[in-house]
């Protein structure tokens, strides 16, 4: 996965590798791209597709997987796109109508204000091509694993935040989370 990740790199992908470490799918890796639209995605996917290393990787796999491989599925935030690789994310995913997304927009700015005080970036994002599009990401990102364990304990007792959560399940029920960590 990491050679994978490397060749997308220099097709114009900003890859990243994660293990799941906690929630839904713990154990399993996670490779994301990152683009800055839709059509850089689209020419680093026809780049990278034809990347003759690539095709040694896939063509591999193919005869010997030790793994199982799933997606990609396609994404767009909304709200909040990453400035930059941070090593530990959260994602909470939501089913929220598309009528609710509206909703989700106007609770996101006071969401990345209560962040920005314990300086944990936030986004929101939604499936594109995907099998459920029913589903609302929000996406916490933290500077290390203690960060996140601070950041939690004052989330968690923050009645502004407490309130605000109250107020995003009546626009969705949240379905699963988990917890990234980059690897090196």
């Amino acid at each position: 996965m990491k050679q994978v990740s490397e060749i997308m790199g220099k097709h114009g992908a900003k890859s990243v590798l994660y293990k799941v470490v906690a929630g839904d799918g713990a154990g399993r890796y996670d490779l994301q791209n990152w683009y800055s639209s839709m059509e850089e995605g689209a020419n680093s996917f026809q780049s990278y597709g034809a990347d003759p290393d690539y095709q040694a990787i896939m063509h591999k796999r193919s005869i010997d997987p030790v793994g199982e491989l799933n997606g990609p599925w396609i994404g767009r935030m909304i709200h909040g796109a990453p400035k930059g690789i941070k090593p530990v994310v959260v994602h909470r995913d939501y089913h929220a109508p598309r009528k609710a997304i509206a909703k989700a927009l106007e609770l996101a700015p006071e969401l990345d204000g209560l962040m920005s005080e314990i300086d944990v970036e936030m986004g929101m994002g939604v499936s594109l091509l995907n099998d459920n599009h029913e589903m609302l990401r929000v996406v916490y990102r933290f500077n290390s694993m203690t960060h996140w364990g601070q950041s939690v304990d004052k989330m968690i007792t923050d009645e502004r935040f407490v309130n605000l959560v109250n107020e995003a399940h009546e626009v969705g029920t949240l379905q699963s989370s988990r917890m990234l960590a980059l690897k090196s």
